[in-house]
């Protein structure tokens, strides 16, 4: 058996900055209304804090369909050992568990010898379908009434079901290529232009087939200096989408 993921879900963002004021002074003097400090301690315990899983729509189709192909009855409240079965992919699932807000950017200061009247953060949230609010709420309880938060970007998130002819004919190409191929719903931790068309009544899911070797961590790849993919791979997909484009 080989798992091929396709997207039925994506989460929504929240891009934001984080703002604390304090009061400017000399770097020589005793002075206890930092707004670094503030700032810093606020963006650390964001960073720490861990979200807790919320089993999904997608995330119990998930593990339907890969207890099914598996044997065995995944259990949601064991994730962990779940995600000790799934190799390469388990980045891009465990990504998929919970809301998240990961400090991406900091900023603050002009000379060595000066106390700053203000701090700013940048943070990268992503959140669950149907938990948007109690992100928020979230949010705000872990940074504390001192720290502003304002919308960067925003953009909802997405759900959908995995059935219908578009999927048969994907799992037919899939199996057409590779034989031992089993096509899994999933839930994207980030966002496509899927959200657009969205808006225009448009059901969308997330087809890009790719045959990876076990041992390439392909999610550990994203956004990096060598992002990239096995040219072996991608020729596989490109005959997957030829196929699946005739057939639908």
């Amino acid at each position: 058996m080989r798992l091929y993921l396709i997207e039925t879900a994506q989460k929504g963002m929240h891009w934001m900055k984080l703002t604390v004021d304090g009061n400017a002074g000399h770097g020589s003097m005793i002075h206890k209304d930092n707004a670094i400090t503030e700032l810093s301690e606020a963006v650390g315990r964001l960073g720490r804090h861990e979200f807790p899983v919320r089993v999904t729509k997608t995330l119990r189709s998930f593990l339907d369909q890969l207890g099914d192909a598996l044997g065995t009855e995944l259990d949601p409240e064991d994730m962990d050992a779940t995600l000790a079965k799934l190799g390469g992919i388990a980045k891009l699932i465990g990504a998929s568990l919970k809301n998240t807000a990961n400090p991406t950017q900091l900023g603050a200061g002009y000379k060595v010898n000066v106390i700053p009247g203000q701090a700013t953060a940048h943070v990268d949230g992503r959140f669950l379908p149907g938990h948007e609010e109690e992100f928020l709420a979230d949010l705000d309880r872990i940074l504390g009434p001192r720290v502003k938060r304002e919308d960067v970007h925003a953009d909802k998130a997405l759900e959908t079901t995995f059935d219908g002819a578009l999927v048969e004919a994907m799992q037919s190409a899939l199996q057409a290529e590779d034989p031992i191929a089993r096509a899994v719903p999933y839930m994207l931790s980030a966002g496509t232009d899927a959200k657009s068309f969205d808006d225009l009544g448009i059901r969308g899911f997330g087809f890009a087939p790719l045959k990876l070797p076990p041992e390439l961590d392909f999610a550990g790849m994203f956004h990096g200096v060598d992002e990239r993919v096995p040219v072996d791979g991608l020729k596989f997909g490109v005959r997957v989408l030829d196929r699946f484009i005739d057939q639908s």
